[in-house]
């Protein structure tokens, strides 16, 4: 297995460790989108938390189909947050 690899299944290994336990000890953890945004994952002690979720459209996309996609992407986060409680 090449470093790059190992060094990737281990921090895996071990943020999955973390939140478990955060979660074992009543936080709410919050999944982020993608793995970019891995640094703004939400942890609450009250299960309050504030989730931005950010839509990039191509240039020129029709203002509808943004708002569909918008509107898909607040309820796939709300579907997130409900799973997580």
């Amino acid at each position: 297995m090449k470093a790059a690899e190992q060094k990737v299944r281990e921090t895996a290994t071990a943020l999955h460790d973390a939140i478990a336990e955060a979660r074992a000890a009543g936080l709410h953890v919050v999944w982020p989108r993608t793995v970019y945004d891995l640094p703004t994952i939400a942890v609450s002690e009250t299960g309050k938390v504030a989730t931005t979720v950010h839509v990039d459209m191509p240039e020129g996309t029709d203002p509808a189909l943004a708002g569909k996609a918008e509107a898909a992407a607040v309820k796939a986060v709300e579907k997130t947050v409900e799973r997580s409680k």
